[in-house]
């Protein structure tokens, strides 16, 4: 009876090391059993990559598109340029005379809007130089300095942007590349917030600073391009994180053809205020990126 008891035992024993052993045949069996939330998972990120992507794709080829529109534009201009100097009236393809002061400023370098033509235009766009303040207030500098350098660049975007609407006269040049500058400076120090130890790239960081009084926008696009890559790997790898960025995607894209529209329409009222209000809302939802590059 013992040796029976003691092989009943055995028997037990032997049962659950099969049903709890990784190598054994019941391990593998539970071990089955675990793969589908495993591929269910996997499913669901690429469903959500497939929903995203083409947002992100789309705001980086019309980024790219810009700067070659503009880049053309800019090399037509300047041979209207010559043929005026030379004599020699240049017309476009309709037979009308182009104004080569009339070009985005992509490349081209910033210039003057014709906004503020009016003194309530003005006020709207003092206004909306705000949100930039409650953006930088949003940044949770206490984590780490490119944390609050970040903030700061938020804050003298917001500065250079009242200034300028405030401007008149040959000044309002000088505020308009400064503006620009803040822009593309905000940019890089997103990228070093954004960024761990390990991938922060200093170096390029560094050479867009000195680029960015040049070709403040050549900049800004550039690090806004590897902002939207990160923030789309990021949503990817957590859930919580891709209402947020589809949310960002969306008041990037309208914000950034207000941007443009701007330029082409300079007669549309409040055009630029819209732009001021979408872009600081597109930035100030890249703070869970921030916060979750640092946990």
């Amino acid at each position: 009876n013992s040796s029976q008891g003691g092989g009943t035992r055995k028997g037990e024993i032997a049962r659950k090391i099969l049903d709890h052993d990784p190598t054994c045949a019941g391990g593998a069996k539970s071990s089955s059993r675990t793969r589908p939330p495993s591929t269910a998972l996997d499913e669901t990120t690429m469903a959500a990559a497939a929903i995203m992507a083409p947002g992100v794709l789309l705001k980086c080829a019309t980024t790219v598109g810009v700067f070659l529109v503009a880049l053309k534009r800019q090399r037509r201009s300047k041979r209207v340029h010559e043929s005026r100097e030379d004599g020699v009236p240049a017309t476009t393809e309709v037979g009308q005379s182009e104004d080569p002061d009339h070009r985005p400023p992509i490349l081209a370098g910033p210039r003057p809007c014709m906004g503020d033509l009016s003194a309530m235009e003005t006020v709207v766009n003092l206004v909306t130089c705000v949100p930039y303040f409650r953006m930088a207030r949003s940044v949770p500098v206490g984590v780490s300095v490119w944390n609050r350098l970040f903030s700061l660049s938020c804050t003298f975007t917001g500065v250079c942007a009242f200034l300028y609407h405030l401007s008149t006269g040959k000044i309002r040049n000088f505020f308009r590349r400064l503006d620009y500058t803040a822009v593309a400076l905000s940019a890089v120090s997103l990228t070093c917030a954004r960024t761990t130890e390990a991938t922060r790239p200093l170096f390029a960081a560094a050479l867009s600073a000195v680029l960015a009084p040049f070709q403040p926008l050549l900049v800004a696009g550039a690090h806004m391009i590897s902002t939207e890559v990160a923030f789309l790997r990021r949503a990817l790898s957590d859930p919580k994180l891709r209402e947020t960025h589809f949310r960002h995607t969306c008041s990037g894209l309208l914000g950034f053809a207000l941007f443009y529209g701007d330029d082409w329409f300079p007669q549309v009222p409040y055009l630029h205020a819209a732009w001021h209000v979408l872009s600081a809302h597109a930035t100030s939802l890249t703070g869970c990126l921030v916060q979750s590059q640092v946990a």
